[in-house]
């Protein structure tokens, strides 16, 4: 059977267990599940020794969201992304001409050794 466990202390909902049909259910558990009465899914819920009771939305929010960005962060400007899009391409830019040298040596050394065949220099 499926159980739904809570914290001894707080009595919020901590995890979902599976127990043999025929066992006791656990002193921190329950098989209520805690859901709304629509069917919908609840915010924190805490156990009352009954039923699951739901954490307001806004309360929830307060206190379990992120700030999305910290304080701190300064704003990115439109000409420091043009910026780093600049030093990106530039560094794709070095990239390529690296790869691009190592081919010419490559293909000159190839071409020499051609050449000195072609004229019978070992």
């Amino acid at each position: 059977m499926l159980i739904y466990c809570f914290d001894e202390a707080t009595k919020k909902f901590a995890y979902t267990d599976v127990i043999d049909d025929s066992a006791q259910v656990p002193e921190n558990a329950t098989t209520v599940a805690p859901v709304n009465a629509d069917g919908t899914g609840m915010y924190a819920p805490t156990w009352n020794g009954t039923n699951w009771v739901p954490m307001s939305q806004e309360d929830y929010q307060e206190n379990h969201e992120q700030q999305q960005k910290p304080n701190d962060v300064p704003t990115i400007t439109e000409s420091q992304k043009q910026e780093a899009q600049y030093m990106l391409e530039l560094t794709k830019m070095k990239v390529n001409i690296a790869a691009n040298t190592k081919t010419i040596a490559a293909l000159t050394k190839q071409l020499t050794q051609t050449a000195l065949k072609d004229k019978g220099v070992q």
